[in-house]
């Protein structure tokens, strides 16, 4: 073979080097990057705090444990859009927009049951690009130091839900399933239910390698989207559907992360909860209390849409029931869950003639601000995730909830200085922080009268608080050991 001349070696060169180039931006576009921010530890909870420790282990492992918070936001479509590589790039932008704000949780569907765009398109059948899709997701959610709440179905038949559960089973020859709610007590339907649980969480990431029950990357998994149950109001269908399935999830994830079930805050009929704090003062079929203290269960949520659930009511009344909601909530996490409290769906829509963006941003205000004055406070009301977050140029997937931060300064300097005001709150000595607590919580108490309520709750005994939160958080701390046995032995 002849020797290039130089002048055609510079050319062939001058090729190879742009090819090159050429290539390398495409695998970044397709492939998340591998510089940012250092990889995540695993949080645990001790008592009314998420903490992570200084070993990076499990959350489990509490020594060296210091707290952390959380500014998120939800975006049910980050697997969804992620499943078509040419849409990756806005499911990038969208980390970059909420990272430059500080928020560092993402609350998303790691489902889609059925349908035409399906994770899981019959019982344990599942479409690769739309795992790879999520694989995706997480693996930018590493790269932007975002944690996220993976959501495993939904109670309603968006995207699938217990309804094309139930429809599987039927048409598997299960005639007897007559109601979607036969979701939370068919031997079949669970059985599908625990197949997916096992197919996502040992599921290997295509782009790091991780499995995703290994990656510290998730905060945690939730059994369910605002699981309900009109066929038992009581909620003690809801409440044996978790206690099965939150010791299986933790079994398959070998505890390494937290446990959810998903729940909207609605009081049921058992011990400590009231039906009349609810909206309309009716059941939803659940237990926020009951259903919370599951074996598995690691911490608590709730919802807020004060104008949705209370439709046709002024915003005096709303702003009541959204004060009131949250510190029912919190006191209950203290009182008897000992458990973190997230608010992990707040909005309010946008819609001409009922509410305004100045509206809005007033109740984000309120919100926020209910939030970091009990994170400040060591209290057990810790973070939230508003609904929801979108990019430019996003305007099918608008609701009227939605917040594009690059569109709305006002929304998204309460949002981007909430965030700050929470991060400065990272990294405390959990310890410390529940001192702190007792001493305020002490000097409240001598300033209180016995059987006044600052919560509007007349049955509850303010002085007592102390004494049954260190009662609460002594047999969670034994529950929680006992739980770890029979998860670690396989039972």
């Amino acid at each position: 073979m002849a020797r290039p001349q130089p002048a055609v070696a510079a050319t062939i060169l001058l090729i190879f080097l742009l090819a090159s180039s050429a290539v390398a931006y495409y695998n970044a576009a397709e492939s998340p990057a591998s510089d940012g921010p250092p990889p995540p530890s695993f949080v645990g909870v001790d008592g009314t705090q998420f903490v992570t420790t200084s070993g990076g282990g499990s959350g489990n492992d509490d020594r060296g444990a210091t707290t952390v918070y959380f500014s998120g936001f939800n975006a049910y479509w980050l697997m969804l859009l992620a499943s078509d590589p040419a849409r990756r790039p806005q499911v990038v932008a969208a980390f970059r927009q909420a990272a430059a704000h500080g928020l560092n949780l993402a609350r998303t569907w790691a489902f889609s049951d059925g349908g035409d765009t399906p994770l899981q398109s019959s019982p344990g059948v599942y479409d690769e690009a739309m795992f790879q899709g999520l694989d995706f997701v997480i693996a930018e959610a590493r790269r932007h130091g975002v944690y996220l709440l993976l959501c495993l179905t939904n109670n309603f038949h968006d995207f699938g839900g217990k309804r094309q559960y139930v429809a599987w089973a039927r048409d598997a020859g299960h005639h007897n399933l007559t109601s979607d709610d036969d979701f939370f007590n068919s031997t079949v339907v669970k059985g599908y239910y625990k197949d997916h649980v096992k197919a996502v969480l040992t599921r290997v990431n295509t782009f790091t390698g991780v499995a995703y029950r290994d990656d510290p990357t998730i905060l945690a998994w939730e059994l369910m989207n605002e699981p309900r149950c009109d066929a038992d109001p009581t909620g003690a269908m809801v409440q044996a559907w978790v206690e099965e399935m939150a010791p299986y999830v933790k079994f398959i994830d070998g505890n390494k992360h937290l446990v959810t079930p998903g729940l909207e805050g609605f009081y049921g009929d058992g011990t400590h909860e009231s039906k009349d704090l609810n909206p309309w003062s009716i059941y939803y079929g659940t237990n926020f209390i009951a259903t919370h203290l599951a074996a598995g269960v690691d911490f608590a949520t709730i919802h807020l849409y004060p104008d949705l659930w209370l439709w046709g009511s002024g915003p005096a009344a709303q702003l009541a029931f959204l004060r009131n909601w949250t510190r029912s909530h919190a006191m209950d996490a203290e009182l008897y869950l000992a458990k973190p409290l997230l608010v992990t769906e707040y909005g309010k829509f946008l819609w001409d003639g009922v509410a305004n963006s100045t509206q809005r941003d007033y109740f984000l205000d309120v919100v926020l601000d209910s939030i970091y004055a009990s994170a400040a406070d060591g209290g057990p009301l810790v973070g939230g995730a508003f609904w929801q977050l979108l990019d430019p140029g996003m305007d099918a997937l608008r609701d009227g909830y939605e917040i594009i931060l690059a569109e709305d300064r006002r929304a998204a300097s309460i949002i981007g200085n909430h965030s700050r005001q929470l991060a400065e709150l990272n990294g405390q000595d959990v310890e410390e922080v529940r001192r702190r607590r007792r001493r305020r919580k002490w000097g409240a108490v001598r300033k209180v009268h016995v059987g006044s309520s600052s919560l509007g709750r007349s049955s509850r005994d303010t002085s007592q608080l102390h004494v049954v939160v260190l009662v609460r958080r002594f047999m969670s701390l034994v529950f929680r050991s006992i739980s770890s046995l029979f998860v670690s032995s396989g039972v």
